[in-house]
């Protein structure tokens, strides 16, 4: 029997119990978990004390281990009483320390630590017993002394601290799991106990030699050089772990006076106890009083550097502590939230979302069938999601019939086309009959490429079978055969939707009649060569016109100086006036050509494009001109050095040059100084911002503002100079026609009597060099 599927409502309730109950476990999973870190870190507070008070008991019975063994070798009585105090003292500090860490230790019951109580407890039994007969001994000259008891005291000594140390390395391996650095802290403090027993070994043994002064036995050299090596090892693994585990910063003062005055003490006595034979049967050049004070500093400044270090380690324990209770704290707070929001939540489902989600169902129906809806009474005073969602199929409506509307209103048909053959086209079907004259039914799947142009068919088809196949996005342009004759152009437009699964659901795209558009880009085609044909003819009719007419100059010149050859004395001085007149318009008839020519060849050669250096240009120029700015007493000014650019060499020198001579020319000032420079950006006095600019600008007679463009007309010249005769007034023409081959632009501020300033650019006026502003 099929079972029937649970509503939505039920589904909301399930999954958001579900849900309720996923996140309060997860929750109090981590409160649990934390709270049993915050035991196992709250043991492992007690423990690093039990660990310090260890410490501190090996620390003491080294101190009396050192003291006993200097005192059973001391030379004199004198000797020996003076350290019995010490001894006696320290003895009473190594038990004391010894009891509160054994105490302490009891509260942790670890099978494994028993059988190390036993044989520590067994071994200060014997040590214990062992004061008695050192302090008997020490009250005795050194010849009555059992040298015996001194080696079995070291060794026994010695053994209960290696027992204390075996015992405190099983004890912590029931933390190293807690946190990585703790753990790193243990292996420091393991290397900080090697160091302090070893160094206790070395003072003990230098001490006895230095109160017997007698040579180290080998086994007494091997046990220093053995000492020694592990010494320094310990030094470095302890910066090792103190660096990689954060501690290093707190500690370094402390760590650098132990680590510098064992170092001093070691280097003292080098090169007297750890040398074979560096004595020479010679006295020892320290005494037993230098001795101790010096090694009691030495250890004074360990003790700190240990005692700093294990401040530090404990108060990481004690952060780790409160980090573990604030971490409990923070998810107890998520809990409670957690629940609280899903309590709110299965309120806010009940009463706000499953009551009017059945009233909407059949709103979202009828919505999707195209019917009015009438929704927002159900929903008249929500401003929730729900109301939204009311608001939002009101609008959906709305702009399905704006759609429609604009769809009929707009001169672009919107088509759908399905992978099937089928679609939406009745907007198209309309005007596709008017234009082709095929019926719209017959357009589908594939009639439409029947009455395309047979140019186009073939590639259109193409395309348009590989978007269908694909979905992939086109646009196309080709001609339709019009039914009545011609073609018209269209313009169509698709886009690919794809199902989930990446197949071709529906193209949906636009047809536009762009035969207007098309007819216009042909007739502005015909235009454009019908324009270059017209400026082309005009070249080469400039060029053939000014070459025809220079020969009858020619002839009109040369008769006019035959004639005046052959009557010298002849002809009364007006008909000699009239023909040097007639010499001179013939000579500037044929310059007038010349230029015609020149700027005819302008507008038809190509540019020879280089690499140029202006500052090169201008030193050409000042070269080239020498004598003709000396008579005018003229000199040119350049303030800053000018760029290297890409242009026509020649023709950029030929601009500057027709500049420069004009600035000259006509300057009516007795110092007549002309200025090329060069601007990255320049505003002209209309308001436009170019880049790039060179500017030539003079002291001279300044040009009247409506003449601005009246002087680049060709043989245009407002004015006349001492050499006026020499020009043409095609100067300024040339320039603007070099400045134009170059895409750029030219213009000039002047004002009458205050000098005139030409600013050209050679890159051309596009949106990166000029801009209005």
């Amino acid at each position: 029997m099929r079972m029937k599927p649970l509503s939505i409502r039920n589904i909301l309730l399930v999954t958001v119990a579900a849900l309720t109950l996923i996140i309060t476990l997860l929750a109090a999973q981590e409160v649990v978990v934390n709270w049993q870190r915050l035991v196992r870190i709250q043991s492992l507070k007690e423990a690093v004390v039990i660990s310090d008070k260890l410490f501190d008991a090996t620390e003491k019975l080294g101190d009396e281990r050192d003291i006993a063994y200097t005192v059973l070798h001391a030379p004199d009585r004198e000797t020996a009483d003076s350290l019995r105090a010490r001894l006696k003292e320290s003895g009473e500090a190594a038990d004391v320390a010894f009891n509160v860490g054994m105490e302490a230790l009891k509260e942790y019951n670890f099978p494994e630590l028993q059988q190390f109580r036993v044989e520590i407890e067994t071994q200060l039994s014997g040590i214990q017993a062992l004061r008695k007969q050192i302090d008997q001994a020490a009250a005795l000259p050194i010849g009555q002394r059992n040298n015996a008891l001194s080696d079995r005291w070291f060794a026994e000594s010695t053994a209960l601290i290696m027992q204390i140390q075996d015992l405190w390395v099983e004890f912590s391996r029931h933390f190293v799991d807690i946190d990585p650095i703790v753990t790193q802290h243990l292996r420091y403090k393991h290397f900080l106990r090697v160091i302090s027993d070893y160094t206790g070994r070395q003072r003990a043994i230098i001490g006895r030699l230095i109160v017997e002064n007698t040579d180290p036995t080998p086994e007494e050299f091997a046990q220093l050089l053995r000492g020694q090596g592990i010494i320094e090892l310990s030094w470095k693994m302890t910066y090792v772990l103190a660096s990689q585990s954060g501690l290093y910063a707190s500690v370094a003062p402390y760590y650098t006076d132990a680590q510098s005055h064992y170092q001093t003490l070691y280097d003292m006595v080098r090169d007297i106890f750890y040398v074979p034979g560096a004595r020479h049967n010679a006295s020892y050049p320290i005494g037993v009083d230098l001795w101790l004070e010096l090694s009691s500093q030495s250890k004074e400044s360990f003790d700190a550097f240990r005692n700093a270090s294990l401040k530090e380690i404990r108060r990481y324990v004690e952060r780790l502590e409160i980090q573990a209770k604030q971490t409990i704290a923070l998810h107890s707070l998520l809990l409670f939230f957690a629940l609280a929001l899903c309590l709110y939540s299965f309120r806010v489902i009940i009463y706000r979302v499953i009551r009017p989600i059945n009233g909407m169902v059949a709103a979202l129906v009828a919505a999707t069938q195209g019917k009015p809806v009438a929704v927002m009474p159900l929903v008249a005073n929500r401003e929730d999601e729900i109301g939204k969602l009311a608001k939002v199929l009101h609008v959906f409506q709305e702009t399905g019939e704006r759609y429609r509307a604009l769809v009929e209103a707009s001169s672009q048909i919107i088509w759908t086309w399905r992978p099937d053959g089928t679609g939406n086209m009745e907007t198209l079907f309309a005007w596709w009959e008017k234009t082709t004259g095929l019926p719209g039914n017959q357009m589908l799947p594939y009639g439409w490429n029947s009455v395309v142009h047979p140019d186009d068919r073939e590639w259109t088809k193409a395309l348009w079978t590989k978007a269908m196949a694909i979905g992939e996005n086109y646009d196309m342009e080709y001609r339709l055969l019009r039914h009545e004759g011609g073609v018209c152009w269209v313009y169509v437009r698709g886009i690919g939707l794809k199902n989930p699964d990446g197949s071709v659901r529906e193209l949906v795209g636009a047809l536009n009649d762009v035969t207007e558009r098309k007819e216009a880009e042909a007739e502005l085609l015909a235009y454009n060569r019908a324009l270059e044909r017209s400026n082309r003819e005009l070249d080469d009719f400039a060029y053939i016109a000014s070459h025809d007419l220079k020969e009858p100059l020619r002839g009109i010149h040369n008769h006019s100086c035959f004639l005046l050859e052959d009557n010298e004395g002849k002809m009364d001085a007006e008909s000699v006036k009239k023909l040097n007149r007639l010499v001179y318009l013939s000579q500037r008839m044929e310059h007038l050509v010349n230029d015609l020519l020149y700027f005819s060849r302008l507008g038809r050669q190509e540019l020879a494009i280089q690499q140029t250096d202006i500052n090169e240009v201008i030193k050409d120029i000042e070269n080239t001109l020498d004598h003709f700015l000396a008579e005018h007493k003229a000199r040119l000014h350049i303030p800053v050095p000018l760029p290297t650019i890409t242009c026509d060499k020649p023709r950029v020198t030929e601009l500057f040059r027709n500049l420069i001579t004009n600035a000259v020319k006509y300057n009516d000032q007795p110092e007549k100084t002309v200025e090329i420079g060069f601007l990255a950006t320049h505003a002209s006095s209309q308001g436009t911002a170019y880049k790039n600019v060179f500017y030539v600008k003079d002291n001279g007679r300044g040009i009247a503002p409506e003449f601005h463009e009246e002087i680049f007309r060709i043989f245009k010249r407002l004015q006349n100079s001492k050499d006026a005769d020499d020009g043409t007034g095609v100067g300024l023409t040339f320039v603007k026609k070099i400045v134009e081959r170059h895409g750029g632009k030219i213009w000039l501020e002047s004002e009458p009597g205050q000098g005139t300033v030409f600013y050209f650019t050679l890159e051309g006026a596009n949106d990166d060099t000029a801009k209005t502003i």
